[in-house]
């Protein structure tokens, strides 16, 4: 009985011990992530949405304004679908037109595989 119990102690052990050395290394790996946004939980809950549907271009918390993109072609393909006309790109801020109106989205990468947009007003 004693030995079933130190062997318990010791398995309890060892995964006490994993599970912190998991979260260390989550917290040293993405850390300043996690404080690089002011909205970080929406994101996060936006790309869990973005994996789970594929989708290429989602708001941010239903802020159309604020779009979490994979690509500069899917937010091109996302704003077209919307009449948006492609003018221009000047390194991060790609500029579209539709009639006599002008949009700008401002875009930095969030992580190795998400930007967020910023836009200067709803699509």
């Amino acid at each position: 009985m004693q030995l079933v119990s130190s062997r318990l102690r010791i398995t309890c052990f060892f995964l006490i011990l994993c599970s912190s050395f998991g979260v260390l290394f989550f917290l040293f790996l993405f850390g300043t992530a996690l404080r690089q946004e002011k909205d970080t939980p929406d994101i996060l809950r936006t790309v869990l949405s973005m994996e789970l549907t594929r989708a290429n271009v989602t708001p941010i918390n239903s802020n159309k304004k604020r779009l979490l993109v994979k690509t500069f072609s899917s937010l091109k393909t996302y704003l077209e679908k919307q009449d948006w006309i492609w003018m221009d790109q000047g390194g991060a801020v790609v500029s579209y037109r539709k009639e006599n109106q002008n949009l700008y989205a401002n875009c930095g990468m969030y992580s190795r595989n998400y930007m967020i947009c910023d836009l200067s007003q709803t699509p």
